[in-house]
């Protein structure tokens, strides 16, 4: 089954959405307090637009040429294929990485980037190798591969020169949880504020559409991991806020099921007491 990616167009995208809401604001403010820069602004606004556009345009047919693959690869191995995401690819790990969810509790999936294993989240679990005719799974923890990913969408490249959108903040120490032979072992990383939410929020967003996971569980637990890494309210809500309204618009409605593999390698049932999550709370107004 030849399957295409999701259509990633060229003008109704975040990129533009975003240059159009600062163009509007920067509008309103010349009508307000100077007129005569109106026209101006409306024709600097052209080589603005074609910043965010060009990027975008330059290689677009390889790029779907390439997601075309990966997917028809995702179906013939997994037998399903995760949601299309078009980057820039920022950040990535190349270990296991663990959370510990309660409210997943009894929910089981298994895919080439997310594990969710009876409350237990983890992200880029290793090599796999799958038998569907078994409908089972089996990972090599010790065999890592490398998962990427934008922090806190969108990310918008202008004119290869720079890279524009929300900002991921100040790099702080956050406590995490990796995987190695077989333990879960402790970590302590310099990150971004938001980079631990990020990484989590993205893991479950792309696979949305097949993991026993709502969307509006993910994003609340964006929120909450925000908040553990000291986000103060106000802004965590905003970025919260944002993600319920303009994440993931292709999937609305009741939670996804699908069949899940059963996993046959063994995985761990207990985290270590002194950090049972990416980040360490951090008390802020």
């Amino acid at each position: 089954m030849q399957l295409n990616p999701r259509q990633r167009p060229l003008v109704v995208h975040f990129g533009n959405l975003l240059v159009t809401a600062l163009g509007l604001l920067l509008l309103g403010l010349a009508a307000w307090l100077r007129p005569s820069l109106i026209a101006p602004l409306l024709w600097a606004g052209i080589p603005v637009y074609l910043g965010v556009l060009l990027p975008r345009w330059i290689g677009r047919k390889e790029r779907l040429r390439r997601a075309a693959a990966a997917r028809q690869a995702d179906q013939s191995k997994w037998g399903f294929t995760c949601r299309d995401h078009a980057g820039p690819w920022l950040n990535f790990i190349d270990r296991p990485l663990l959370r510990h969810c309660p409210q997943f509790a009894g929910r089981y999936f298994y895919g080439e980037w997310l594990v969710i294993h009876d409350g237990l989240l983890l992200i880029n679990p290793g090599q796999a190798e799958v038998d569907l005719a078994q409908r089972s799974v089996r990972y090599a923890f010790d065999r890592p591969t490398t998962y990427a990913w934008d922090g806190c969408t969108p990310k918008v490249p202008f004119y290869w020169l720079a890279i524009i959108g929300i900002p991921d903040w100040w790099e702080k120490q956050h406590r995490l949880l990796r995987l190695e032979a077989g333990s879960v072992h402790e970590q302590e990383v310099f990150w971004p504020l938001a980079h631990p939410a990020s990484l989590v929020h993205d893991a479950l967003y792309q696979y949305l559409n097949v993991a026993p996971v709502a969307k509006h569980e993910a994003d609340l637990l964006f929120f909450q991991m925000l908040r553990e890494a000291g986000m103060i309210r106000p802004l965590a809500f905003a970025y919260y806020l944002a993600v319920r309204l303009l994440g993931a618009p292709d999937v609305r409605g009741p939670t996804a099921e699908h069949p899940p593999l059963r996993c046959l390698t063994p995985l761990p049932s207990a985290l270590p007491q002194a950090a049972v999550n990416f980040a360490q709370r951090q008390q802020s107004a």
